[in-house]
């Protein structure tokens, strides 16, 4: 286990464009706002989704796309750096009209009906690094 203690700095609540790239827009927003660190969650719907599901003993992902508008049941993610690049990190639960849920890590691809978020940047800032167990990009804490 491992661990850094982290104090809470600015918070915002964004809106983000119709019809822009889900993922693309939260690491435009991180930019904007020079938040280099932080936690956030969001709501809303995508016109269409596309999410990554992990297969861990293959250390690679799937893709997962609905293209038919999905409600955003819950969304929450973190923001560090990588290489000297902000990476946005979230995960997403989406349903269908029926109810049904899909779940995964969100990717580019996802379009945006409507979407509200909570931004808290935190400090010190964070960074990831290639994890050889995993495969993953994890904290460097």
């Amino acid at each position: 286990m491992s661990y850094k203690e982290v104090k809470g700095l600015r918070e915002f609540i964004c809106k983000l464009p119709y019809d822009a790239d889900l993922l693309l827009s939260l690491k435009e927003l991180a930019k904007k706002l020079n938040i280099n660190t932080g936690v956030f969650t969001l709501l809303g719907a995508l016109k269409k989704a596309s999410l990554f599901y992990y297969i861990q003993n293959e250390k690679r992902y799937v893709n997962i796309t609905f293209d038919f508008p999905v409600e955003i049941v819950s969304g929450i993610g973190n923001i560090a750096i990588l290489n000297n690049d902000i990476i946005v990190h979230a995960h997403l639960v989406v349903s269908d009209r029926e109810g049904k849920c899909y779940a995964g890590h969100l990717t580019e691809g996802s379009k945006i009906f409507a979407c509200e978020v909570y931004l808290k940047e935190l400090s010190p800032t964070l960074s990831r690094k290639y994890d050889p167990i995993t495969g993953l990009n994890l904290f460097d804490i």
